[in-house]
């Protein structure tokens, strides 16, 4: 009989003991899956060009190892760093490095990345959510020659 009662007091100290630990929110899941360094591994770009006398040109195109990024989510903070050489190939239009980069804050819902910084705000839209694979997609304006393009972009972020 007193084994049985001792049994039946660990038994409930023990389901007393054992709280349950609250549930993360899918953003919360999300926030932790992007937290450490990303590769982009691959990028596509297209954008319209004004260039004086001849007019609007397209350029796209697509680009390997652009840049990284990294996020830490416990300060929810990220570093940004993309950069390509865009495929333009217009007689006398110089062609130089198109780079986006910064550091800032970051807040994320299940289906957006959004990225702020001394410079404005990169919203990312979330296509892909894999544990070490993320695609995303934003319009980013570049300045060129005192005008701003906006540049699409399609990043394959690989986990480094």
């Amino acid at each position: 009989m007193k084994t049985t009662r001792l049994l039946a007091l660990l038994l409930l100290l023990g389901f007393v003991a054992c709280k349950k630990d609250p549930e993360k929110t899918p953003e919360e899941i999300y926030a932790d899956r992007l937290n450490g360094n990303w590769t982009v591994s691959t990028l596509t770009y297209s954008a319209n060009v004004t260039v004086p006398i001849i007019g609007t040109i397209p350029v796209n195109g697509t680009a390997n190892n652009a840049g990284t990024i990294s996020f830490n989510t416990p300060a929810r903070t990220a570093v940004y760093d993309i950069r390509f050489l865009p495929n333009l190939s217009i007689p006398g239009v110089p062609v130089d490095s198109v780079k986006f980069f910064g550091t800032g804050t970051f807040t994320n819902t299940t289906n957006q990345i959004t990225l702020t910084d001394s410079a404005g705000t990169l919203t990312f839209n979330v296509v892909k959510n894999e544990e070490n694979f993320q695609q995303v997609t934003t319009t980013a304006n570049y300045s060129l020659q005192g005008q701003s393009v906006p540049v699409n972009l399609n990043l394959s972020l690989t986990r480094r």
